[in-house]
């Protein structure tokens, strides 16, 4: 059995693993990647991704240029499901070709000293004294063994690393359910016919939206729990409620995490990131940008560590303090708020946005650059400023009068009245996450029964639409 040395093993080169080697390398670390696909197959199955323009400046990742970009969009639009007019917000977000991007990430991994090896999968951890020491793989007929001084699970969804490390209170091993995934169909039409609107397009009620994929195709898709066939009855219900046609000439798709991170991302010499995580956005399950935040601060924990030669659980705590407080308090909130939202009726959500002040341009703006849910203020005490706080004053004896018509039905409003109280309160203990692993199982006891609220929530809407799909 061939065995292989370096500091850093990684588990995954996709975004998040394909990142992290090129930063932990540059900072002088020697970094083995173990892919179980073939490297240019890497992203195929998804063909154009969209990622905000601001989101590559931050992350110190060059503008993609070439036949890698694919297009600009410049707006985002959120719409009702009836034929109100939806609110458009400034945003310049890139289409980009997902393969080649990931391949522009491996050459300035490689570039920097990191090795990559590809058709490898994982079969097991290399222990001692319950701590990951390395892994163990298997490449065509051989077997190998890999050790280091780090591991990082960047393998996605179904966690490699994280779900073979032996069960330990604080330390989440558990595979992700079905009923925790949304299963994402995309197809790419041409020869648009009718009244295609510019930039992205989302639509809450479907979970389905439309995007340019380049200057002559366009992105058409949705997300189902469940299974495939609801996927596809799904797409093809929402295609045609769209005010325009096209030719379906590719499909793509994959499964994507919909529930909460594991309450810590750190273990003894083991950082986990990325979809292996769960760390896609609740409000539209895209996962890149929002995995390259938390990667960024796992560079950083990581190399302050491996300097250090201290890769304990107290060394890389900061990298679960860091996330938590910030980004993970902000989708934490959102994951538990949104489902009261997305299972409103297609009437009462036509409603919502005839409310002026309800949802604006700012608001999209800050739930998509900032993750702040200020558009849903009213209905969860997210405090506007300003002008937008007159304006969203403003609007409550509209939706008072709303209800007093019908047209918001009293049980929604206090589903939703409810689970903002919930995610309120998630918000506030992820923003105080505890700053020494001794601090987690208290921290812990105090979350729990507000996921165990906010997941119940979740999964009946995801149960409503399994029925009604298939």
């Amino acid at each position: 059995m061939d065995e292989l040395h370096a500091d850093v093993i990684i588990a995954g080169a996709g975004t998040s693993g394909s990142y992290l080697a090129w930063r932990l390398a540059s900072a002088g670390h020697r970094c083995l990647v173990l892919e179980r696909e073939k490297l240019d197959r890497l992203g195929t199955g998804i063909g154009p991704f969209h990622m905000e323009e601001v989101a590559f400046r931050e992350h110190d990742i060059p503008l993609p240029a070439g036949d890698e970009l694919l297009h600009t969009a410049r707006s985002i639009t959120l719409r009702p499901p009836g034929p109100g007019v939806g609110v458009t917000a400034r945003l310049t977000t890139l289409v980009v070709h997902k393969p080649r991007f990931l391949q522009r990430l491996h050459a300035y991994a490689r570039q920097a000293g990191a090795e990559l090896v590809d058709e490898t999968e994982i079969t097991g951890l290399l222990l001692e004294a319950g701590r990951a020491r390395g892994v163990r793989a298997r490449r065509g007929a051989g077997e190998l063994s890999a050790r280091g001084r780090l591991l990082v699970d960047a393998s996605g969804i179904d966690g490699a690393l994280r779900t073979r490390l032996p069960p330990r209170p604080g330390f989440e091993t558990d595979r992700i359910s079905d009923r925790d995934t949304l299963l994402v169909r995309m197809e790419t039409w041409r020869a648009i016919e009718g009244e295609l609107s510019p930039g992205i397009n989302s639509y809450l009620h479907a979970q389905g939206w439309y995007a340019p994929a380049s200057a002559d195709t366009t992105i058409v898709g949705v997300g189902m729990p469940a299974s495939q066939m609801g996927a596809e009855r799904r797409l093809r219900a929402f295609a045609a409620q769209l005010p325009f046609r096209g030719e379906a000439v590719s499909v793509g798709g994959g499964r994507v995490p919909y529930r909460r991170p594991p309450y810590s991302l750190v273990h003894h010499g083991l950082l986990v990131v990325g979809d292996a995580a769960f760390m896609n956005r609740p409000f539209s399950g895209e996962g890149v940008s929002s995995a390259l935040t938390a990667c960024r601060i796992a560079v950083e924990v990581a190399a302050a560590a491996l300097a250090r030669d201290d890769l304990s659980l107290e060394a890389l705590w900061p990298y679960n303090t860091r996330y938590f407080r910030d980004q993970g308090a902000k989708f934490a909130f959102l994951m538990a708020v949104l489902p009261s939202l997305a299972s409103l009726g297609e009437q009462e959500l036509d409603f919502l946005f005839s409310v002026p002040g309800l949802i604006t341009e700012a608001g999209i703006q800050a739930l998509n650059l900032e993750q702040e849910p200020r558009w849903i203020c009213a209905s969860t005490a997210e405090r506007p400023k300003g002008a937008s706080r007159r304006k969203s004053a403003s609007a409550l004896p509209l939706l008072l009068r709303g209800i007093a018509a019908g047209q918001l039905r009293p049980r929604s409003v206090a589903r939703i009245a409810g689970l903002a109280l919930v995610a309120a309160r998630l918000r506030s203990l992820y923003r105080r996450y505890p700053e020494h692993a001794a601090g987690l199982a208290a921290w812990t006891r105090r979350v729990e029964p507000l996921w165990r609220a906010a997941d119940r929530a979740r999964h009946d809407y995801l149960a409503a639409l399994v029925a009604r799909w298939g």
